[in-house]
């Protein structure tokens, strides 16, 4: 198979793969949990993504495709930011944490 060309180095993608993995994977298990801390990680770590993901697709997406479709990759963006922080405003996602923290 040949390989593709890509405009980053090669140590590029796994090691930003592992970084955001494991924000996601520590992420995921403080929401299961109940720990306090969850939300406050979401919501940095969801800008965070966000601004990555962004500067990431400045620097170094050079298609054609890539760039035409991004009114539909931001659209996408602030829909999935907006349903995040608005659904950490919810009253009974509130009280599981807070329940979680009491105990």
């Amino acid at each position: 198979m040949p390989d593709l060309p890509t405009s980053v180095p090669r140590w590029y993608l796994p090691l930003t793969g592992a970084f955001w993995g494991s924000v996601v994977l520590v992420v995921s298990y403080g929401l299961f949990r109940g720990i306090a801390w969850a939300p406050k990680l979401l919501t940095y770590g969801s800008l965070g993504f966000t601004a990555w993901y962004w500067l990431d697709r400045f620097l170094f997406v050079q298609s054609d495709y890539g760039q035409s479709i991004w009114p539909a990759t931001a659209t996408f963006s602030l829909l999935t930011l907006l349903f995040i922080f608005l659904s950490q405003r919810r009253r009974d996602v509130k009280e599981y944490f807070q329940e979680k923290l009491d105990e």
